[in-house]
């Protein structure tokens, strides 16, 4: 059945420059890059701050943030002036101080940040974008925009414009678990910051491993201690066979993210010998999603690059981080080390759709590329790389096609 929606005149909110959906580090990254390079900007966020899954989804270590010069660098040297930098290896942070400082990025850059702002549909011209509607508490508007970075982590945006795009492995569709991440605090005074995983040895010893899978099913879980003291984070749950691009399975996934979360805390209590009396600090706003669309590029990043190291002349980031696949339908994790690669400007910029690129994990990639790429530290790298590449375009007047065969041409 469908309803027939009345025409109606939709106001436009404002013309910008660069506009960049969802908030997340790629989001974060290309609107500060683009708004340094002297470009009019506008952030849109659904959610009530910035930071995406370092935020909303209580995601740390912070992966391949060493490796990065930049915004890497900056928030992690402001993090540790401000005692919320450290934790195990020296990788995590304070999730609150984090928050207020994007908020002092954006704001003493003048950057035209919406909250609580869902991009809905682009606005199409044939095949070339000319901005996207909103829709928040004042209800359906339209911005346009000369580019629009899709930084959803979906690919929301370029997929409903028309953009191709690949969900999973090659061989049979499948793709990542959830995880849902949570916040433990009382851990015991001493424990070894970056033990990962001495308790669940331990546990597996006091009860059969596979009736803690039954119920968990994952076998290589991590407590990530954080900067202050008794305080950790712990990657467990595993939500397998949900795609975050569905609603109901994404609403289905975080109400079973919970019920592992609360399954664990009767297993720590069979190892408060070695955690302490631990309980339950903060739970996240967003479950973590690690894949959905990869949205087709100019260039596929491809397993042959990412074994052999491959240099791009149009590089916007580098990637150090290992392959690291949390098996589809398994409880085993599956990673692999590698040379280092470079992620190409071409594999931001979708195919068919003018005016649009991506950042984030739903750039150009094969599925085990993707299983490197996707940590934050390279989704920061790249949305700072789109945000330049994006604002050099336009200063070129050139479109960010012909702008990135220029470059790969010199």
């Amino acid at each position: 059945m469908h309803i027939i929606r009345k025409a109606s005149k939709i106001p436009v909110r404002n013309r910008t420059e660069i506009l960049v959906v969802g908030g997340g580090p790629a989001g974060f990254g290309a609107a500060v890059s683009a708004a340094r390079a002297g470009a009019k900007v506008t952030l849109v966020e659904q959610g009530g701050l910035l930071g995406g899954m370092w935020t909303f989804g209580l995601l740390s270590p912070f992966f391949d943030n060493w490796h990065h010069d930049g915004l890497n660098r900056e928030l992690r040297e402001k993090l540790s002036l401000r005692g919320a930098w450290g934790g195990r290896k020296e990788m995590t942070f304070d999730q609150n101080e984090m928050v207020m400082l994007l908020d002092e990025y954006v704001t003493s850059l003048n950057i035209d940040v919406l909250l609580y702002t869902m991009g809905t549909e682009p606005i199409l011209d044939e095949n070339l974008l000319k901005g996207i509607f909103i829709q928040n508490k004042s209800g359906t508007q339209a911005i346009l925009a000369d580019i629009v970075i899709d930084c959803t982590g979906d690919g929301d945006i370029a997929a409903r414009a028309g953009a191709p795009f690949k969900i999973g492995r090659e061989t049979d569709g499948a793709f990542q678990p959830m995880t849902m991440m949570f916040k433990i605090g009382g851990l015991r005074k001493g424990y070894n910051r970056d033990d990962l995983r001495s308790w669940y040895d331990i546990l597996i010893q006091r009860i059969p491993e596979k009736e803690i899978l039954a119920e968990i099913p994952y076998n290589n879980p991590a407590l990530i201690t954080l900067p202050r003291q008794g305080e950790a984070l712990i990657q467990w749950t595993h939500i397998q066979q949900t795609l975050g691009t569905n609603a109901e399975q994404l609403t289905a996934a975080t109400f079973e993210g919970r019920r592992q979360i609360r399954k664990a805390f009767e297993y720590f209590k069979l190892v408060r010998d070695q955690l302490g009396d631990v309980y339950l600090l903060d739970l996240p706003a967003v479950i973590g999603v690690r894949e959905t669309r990869r949205i087709i590029g100019e260039y596929v990043i491809s397993d042959e690059d990412v074994k052999n190291g491959t240099v791009q002349p149009d590089t916007v980031c580098h990637v150090r981080f290992g392959v690291d696949i949390h098996e589809p339908c398994q409880t085993e994790q599956t990673c692999w080390k590698h040379p280092g690669f470079d992620i190409p400007l071409r594999s931001l910029i979708p195919l068919k759709i003018e005016n649009l690129m991506t950042a984030g994990r739903c750039i150009s990639g094969s599925f085990s590329a993707h299983a490197a790429y996707r940590v934050t530290g390279d989704c920061l790298k790249m949305g700072e790389g789109a945000g330049a590449a994006a604002t050099a375009a336009i200063r070129s007047g050139r479109s960010i096609r012909s702008y990135a065969k220029m470059l790969r041409e010199k």
